[in-house]
């Protein structure tokens, strides 16, 4: 299941594909989730539901009047699942912002405070029955969303999705203007949801330009990511003030409040100054630029790797432990790589300040996003599968060991990694093997 458009497909196919899978994989989770589930069924609808609404909005010219129905029939089935998200999101929220505050956080105040979000938490999952309504709604709308696929009204124009995008894009330089000159909590969450369907619409097109698209793509999922971690606790500052006595009382919810205050003081910084950069082209540009990768993708085909005759030749040094990468962040077993949620985040900071020198303010830190794609145009028309070696069979957890990044790569692209563009080759090998790759259950 991959949230990009394929370049042997046409654009109302791939449409219709990726849609038909958010839509069928959201079905199947909430079938019949277990208590133990919930949590984790309903933040990977809402997820999906949330791709759901970018697809749409990338191809809206040609859906007309169509897509308002649409995305309405979407959007309230992710609210069907809201209340039973929130309490479960507000907590892990919480408890990011004490790991990333620089100052003692063990203090009875604030573990008053996080017990009351605990018991919050354990409320929602207890409310939550096979049977549950919310459930039930959520479902019956999606099932009426993924009955309608085939009928909505789409085009293989690709001006189309071009004035999808800077529409979009557009409405994003805009929201950030507002932020810079009124930042509000209203302000910053409408901001944030333009600046993540632009991640979206990124993310489907970046086939068709791996190399630059790829980076681009994470750039927005930073911000979005930052911006929302800032809406989070927007939400949790709100739960304090109306319910203190459920927290602790006010002199526990101060304590709370004053790591909370900092804290989006330097997301919103940090999401302001990569925000001047992302929308520093005009959407007419922006669009322009998105329409020509995709003329030379299906022009000249995929990008291939790239570089001195050194850097392409084949390595036959076999992978040992002199030459392996470092393993200190390689998740763990069974752990798929993160991706965020609209409500909690796993990193509360977006990005490293990039004005350096000043005091108390994290230096940048370069990040090399090493994209690579297949540039081999399958025979017949037939999708290329790089989860197979060349005779059609599964890698084994030893060859898995011995690929190139570029072919570990490639594998995560398949089974839509999220992060992989950041990853080292150990990295990939372990986020690989977690999301179950053939051969290496």
């Amino acid at each position: 299941m991959s949230y990009r458009f394929e370049r042997n497909e046409t654009i109302s196919d791939g449409v219709r594909r990726i849609a038909n899978e958010q839509l069928q994989a959201a079905l199947d989770g909430l079938e019949a989730p277990s208590r133990d589930e919930v949590a984790g069924v309903v933040h990977d609808v809402r997820k999906r539901c949330k791709k759901l609404r970018g697809l749409i909005r990338l191809v809206r010219p040609a859906m007309g009047s169509r897509y308002r129905p649409v995305n309405a029939t979407i959007r309230d089935a992710a609210r069907e699942l809201s209340s039973i998200r929130d309490a479960h999101a507000l907590l892990a929220t919480f408890d990011d912002l004490l790991s990333a505050s620089a100052a003692p956080v063990s203090t009875p105040a604030l573990q008053a405070v996080r017990d009351g979000l605990v018991a919050r938490d354990a409320a929602a999952t207890d409310a939550v029955t096979d049977a549950d309504e919310r459930v039930q709604r959520a479902r019956a709308l999606l099932r009426l969303a993924y009955d309608d696929v085939a009928n909505w009204p789409l085009s293989d124009d690709v001006a189309d999705v071009v004035a999808g995008l800077s529409k979009t894009y557009n409405r994003g330089r805009n929201r950030l203007a507002d932020c810079i000159a009124d930042p509000t909590d209203g302000n910053l969450h409408e901001w944030r949801k333009r600046a993540k369907y632009s991640w979206y619409h990124v993310r489907l097109l970046q086939d068709s330009a791996p190399s630059v698209l790829g980076p681009l793509a994470d750039s927005f999922h930073d911000l979005s990511d930052a911006i929302g971690s800032d809406h989070d606790l927007a939400v949790l500052t709100e739960m304090f003030r109306s319910t203190p006595d459920e927290f602790g009382a006010a002199e526990a919810v101060r304590e709370a409040q004053l790591l909370i205050d900092g804290q989006r003081a330097d997301l919103q910084r940090r999401a302001v100054r990569l925000g001047a950069r992302l929308y520093v082209e005009t959407p007419e540009a922006f669009g322009a630029r998105m329409a020509g990768y995709h003329h030379a993708w299906m022009t000249h085909g995929p990008e291939l790797d790239t570089g001195a005759i050194a850097t392409l030749a084949p390595s036959d040094e076999p992978h040992t432990e002199e030459n392996a990468e470092p393993e200190a962040a390689v998740p763990a077993a069974g752990d798929a790589a993160p991706e965020v949620g609209d409500a909690a985040q796993t990193e509360t900071s977006g990005r490293p300040d990039d004005v350096p020198g000043q005091p108390g303010e994290q230096q940048p830190v370069d990040e090399v996003a090493a994209v690579t794609a297949d540039g081999v145009i399958p025979a017949d028309g037939a999708a290329a599968d790089p989860a197979t070696r060349g005779d059609g069979h599964a890698p084994d957890a030893g060859q898995l060991d011995q690929m190139p990044r570029a072919e570990v790569y490639r594998l995560a692209q398949q089974l839509d990694i999220a992060g992989r563009s950041r990853m080292t080759r150990a990295q990939l090998v372990a986020a690989v093997r977690a999301a179950g790759a053939p051969g290496n259950a």
